[in-house]
């Protein structure tokens, strides 16, 4: 770790404006303070922007790993790929799979962060599912899927300790047990993947639940499943400000166009963008199958990379993503948003979702894990706790 540095002349993408050029002075892993200051260890950084590292929420793979996979290489190949495109904090990211394999994810993880970082840092772990609708599980395979008004869900309480998010069908936890027991222990309860329409969901936020999976995606909207046309959850969660929401900002899952009017509906600071990467980002788009999950599980879906997007073998859904955060920022801002609203979505907004108090903006006390862009926004280099990554 580098004890003492400072970065000068950077100009900082903050919460509400980018600085003049000004100094970051870090000390320790963290950053001991910003202004003007002498160095025996200077990185000029000649008026580049600099920003929060990225942070990712929801993420699989990638670099042909899947954190299903339970492995360390697999894990080390996902962070490399996260690192390397500015994300410096992840959440390894589970699918619908056996309970075992589950298990097998999460005692991996567990073991990955006692060790010492080599690329992005992994702050937990996210399971999206088992618990979702058969309608709403999209790429999620259904062979898997659990009920919690069935079936025990106590082994994600037992892994409170690294469990950060679970996204759940929240129509399906019909008295709210679920969601209240999984909140009370800490865990953030995201609703996704569901079958819903209003008022079924609403015991689940009444709850506790506070978050949305990949807002639009695999998610009910406007219906008349009562025979009164009523909201979905994804309207409700752009109505109500307890709310917070993903998005995949990829240009296919979710449009320039639908970032900016979701966006009108709850302001930066509650729109997290998320990779939702699977195992093929990074790598070339050569019509090559991909397994969607662990390569142990004889049943697990395939995938493949097409139109700049993951989708299932049959090319019938979308399956994921291939495109990280730092180029959802790029894309927003070509396409209108501001820089300090695109960064600050794939900053302080996740941040903020998963109750990271140190991370996510440019403040002393706070790890400095930094990016610096270029004009173009482009990655020039990435600090992780003040060690220079790239």
């Amino acid at each position: 770790m580098n004890k003492g540095l400072v970065l000068k002349n950077s100009r900082i993408i903050g919460e509400n404006e980018i600085s003049d050029p000004i100094d970051i002075r870090i000390q320790d892993g963290r950053i001991a303070g910003i202004g003007k200051f002498e160095s025996s260890n200077p990185h000029d950084l000649c008026g580049k922007y600099v920003c929060a590292g990225f942070i990712d929420i929801h993420t699989h793979g990638g670099y042909s790993s899947d954190f299903m996979d339970a492995t360390e290489e697999a894990f080390d190949n996902i962070t490399r790929f996260q690192i390397e495109h500015g994300t410096t904090t992840v959440l390894a990211t589970s699918l619908t799979a056996s309970k075992q394999d589950i298990l097998n994810f999460l005692a991996c993880t567990r073991r990955y962060m006692n060790l010492p970082p080599k690329y992005a840092r992994i702050a937990g772990a996210h399971l999206e599912g088992p618990f979702l609708s058969l309608k709403g599980c999209g790429a999620q395979n259904p062979r898997y899927l659990m009920d919690p008004e069935k079936d025990d869900f106590g082994f994600i309480i037992d892994h409170k300790d690294i469990v950060r998010i679970v996204t759940i069908a929240p129509e399906l936890d019909k008295r709210g047990i679920m969601t209240r027991a999984l909140t009370q222990n800490g865990i953030c309860v995201s609703g996704g993947h569901d079958d819903g329409a209003y008022p079924e969901f609403m015991p689940a936020v009444e709850a506790g639940l506070t978050h949305l999976t990949h807002i639009y995606c695999a998610m009910s909207g406007f219906g008349t499943k009562t025979g009164v046309r009523m909201m979905g959850l994804r309207e409700f969660g752009l109505w109500d400000d307890r709310i917070t929401c993903e998005i995949i900002a990829d240009d296919v899952h979710i449009t320039p166009e639908m970032t900016k009017f979701i966006l009108k509906c709850k302001g930066a600071d509650r729109v997290a963008l998320v990779s939702d990467a699977l195992r093929c980002a990074g790598m070339p788009p050569d019509g090559k199958l991909y397994t969607l999950g662990s390569e142990n599980d004889e049943n697990a879906l395939k995938v493949k990379v097409a139109g700049g997007i993951a989708v299932l073998e049959d090319g019938s859904k979308f399956a994921g993503s291939i495109t990280s955060v730092h180029e959802m920022v790029k894309k927003l801002i070509a396409a209108g948003v501001s820089p300090i609203d695109a960064v600050k979505m794939g900053t302080s907004a996740p941040a903020s979702v998963i109750g990271e108090k140190d991370a996510g903006a440019i403040k002393a006390g706070f790890r400095a894990d930094l990016c610096v862009l270029n004009e173009q926004f482009d990655i020039e280099s990435v600090y992780r706790s003040g060690e220079k990554i790239i």
